[in-house]
């Protein structure tokens, strides 16, 4: 029980933190490019809170999501780290393992543009 009310306290802190990064948020993927090829997306999202990270897919067939959770890194202003939790998530999505590092091309409140592994990401804030 005192461990139970230990975590609790500590989620409440971190959710109620005033300590935002600048890339807090729900990104809606819009579009992969890769080769000169343009893949339009809508269904993919990534949310970012404090060190968290949460990949979302939404299935349109049954209106629900695939969800993995992970954590978030900055090695420096121009990089991000993210990493999720689950391998059995990984076949879901284009990562090839569970830590993933993106150069950040761009970034403003409304417009988020990252590279790795050769693609270009661009998302808009949900």
């Amino acid at each position: 029980m005192k461990q139970f009310l230990l975590s609790a306290l500590l989620l409440s802190f971190v959710s109620c933190s005033d300590e935002l990064t600048e890339l807090d948020g729900k990104w809606q993927l819009l579009s992969v490019e890769s080769d000169g090829n343009v893949e339009v997306v809508d269904t993919v999202f990534y949310n970012i809170q404090s060190s968290f990270f949460q990949y979302q897919i939404y299935q349109q067939a049954t209106d629900d999501y695939l969800v993995d959770y992970g954590f978030k890194y900055r090695p420096d202003e121009d990089h991000l780290t993210l990493e999720l939790q689950t391998e059995s998530f990984l076949p879901k999505t284009d990562w090839t393992s569970l830590t993933r590092d993106f150069k950040i091309e761009k970034h403003t409140s409304k417009r988020l543009i990252l590279s790795s592994e050769g693609k270009t990401y661009t998302f808009r804030n949900f």
